[in-house]
């Protein structure tokens, strides 16, 4: 039935097209058509198809015999996890070991090292490689195609069906030794350089580290090292970003509290749901500014993912005091002021190295957007908090009667 577990077809002669990838979107794969069985089918994100496809096949080849679709090859460690995995422990209850087809950008080499490195190495763990997993990048047709529904997606985050076969089926193995991992851990971006998006986090760095915390810098570990710091960790803090999606192999209840740091001002972050489905405790702090981006998008327009956020670290250090996982309290907020700063200055005088990829008019912007959050003594003035629908319906009802906002919940949090 469609909706209780992983939906599953076999076809014969699939139609499968190489891909390529338009914003928001993915041309190409199985094309399958739009009724309701197939949608599940098909690449989706929050649940929505988002492949399209080309009118027919451009000099498909043909491949005999039967394979196990799955799915799209990414080169960036998030969308791997994210968009290309899901479909392999669901596939294996059905087929234990088969021939898998992963299909590659249109006029990349049809052999598996081809595929970029890090989806090879991710791969690995579920023991896929050049000896059971064909890949194409031109369009196909195949004589037998098995599809299984993928387990989780872009934006919506694993289905519940997911998590029972991740907790009793997924190969990943972590270290048992707990004593090897420290209890609380912040994951970090501040590594990454001006591509962090956090400005000032070392401030929030070294505060952290004196209340406790190991500072985790996930592109420095392999990534069973990785998964191993998460699965032991009591309090594990995450600032938005592509480290969340290292959980995406753990099943329900993995996770101890997992606090969850915005990055970008988004109603839907992409990232509670592959945090809160998986953590004993959630709580989201959705409150820091976003303040832009003047590094564009290789499609024009600033890029939002490239863009910068501060802190509004006063908020934030009650926020984890009164959760019990951290005192911050202390510091100051006219020294986080100056790290934002200085961390601002270097942010565009990278992107001014390559101006054709930069929105250099937009810096005056960009410095005031700081400015405008700045408040008495340095303080940053946090976002308003993210109120739920229902929330939301309250308060445009408790208008009309004369009521107030102070009667809605002030901060997103859930436990």
């Amino acid at each position: 039935m469609l909706g209780k577990g992983p939906y599953s077809r076999r076809i014969r002669n699939a139609r499968v097209q190489a891909t390529a990838r338009p914003p928001g979107q993915i041309l190409g794969g199985p094309v399958l058509g739009d009724r309701p069985g197939a949608r599940l089918l098909r690449h989706t994100r929050r649940r929505v198809p988002v492949d399209i496809f080309t009118p027919g096949l451009v000099d498909p080849v043909r491949l005999n015999g039967a394979y196990a679709y799955l799915g799209v090859s990414f080169g960036h460690f998030g969308h791997v996890m994210a968009e290309t995995i899901h479909r392999i422990v669901p596939t294996r209850q059905i087929e234990p070991n088969p021939r898998w087809l992963i299909v590659a950008p249109r006029g990349n080499a049809s052999d598996f090292t081809g595929l970029p490195s890090v989806c090879r190495t991710i791969l690995a763990l579920f023991g896929i490689d050049a000896s059971n997993c064909t890949v194409i990048g031109t369009d196909a047709i195949v004589e037998e195609l098995l599809i299984v529904e993928a387990g989780s997606d872009l934006g919506a985050g694993p289905k519940e069906w997911y998590l029972d076969q991740l907790r009793d089926h997924c190969p990943l193995r972590i270290d048992p030794d707990a004593r090897r991992y420290p209890e609380k851990v912040y994951v970090s971006r501040s590594g990454l350089g001006y591509r962090s998006g956090i400005l000032g986090e070392q401030v929030l760095e070294e505060a952290l580290a004196a209340s406790g915390f190991h500072n985790l810098h996930a592109q420095s570990l392999p990534l069973a090292e990785q998964f191993a710091h998460y699965a032991h960790a009591k309090v594990l803090i995450f600032a938005e970003g592509s480290a969340c999606h290292g959980v995406e192999l753990f099943g329900r209840g993995v996770l101890g509290h997992a606090i969850l740091l915005n990055r970008r001002d988004q109603a839907r972050t992409p990232f509670l749901p592959v945090l809160k489905s998986r953590a004993r405790q959630f709580d989201g702090f959705l409150r820091n500014p976003y303040l832009g981006s003047i590094v564009l998008h290789p499609t024009g327009g600033p890029a939002p993912n490239r863009g910068v956020s501060v802190l509004a670290f006063q908020t934030l250090a009650t926020f984890l005091f009164e959760l019990g996982v951290a005192d911050i309290r202390h510091v100051s907020p006219l020294a986080y002021l100056a790290a934002a700063h200085r961390d601002l200055e270097e942010y565009i005088a990278t992107a001014a190295l390559n101006p054709d990829k930069a929105a250099l008019n937009l810096v005056d912007d960009l410095r005031a957007a700081l400015e405008a959050r700045v408040e008495a003594r340095g303080t940053i003035a946090p976002l308003p908090p993210q109120l739920t629908v229902q929330e939301r319906r309250a308060l445009r009802g408790a208008g009309s009667e004369g009521g107030g906002p102070e009667q809605l919940v002030a901060r997103f949090t859930s436990g």
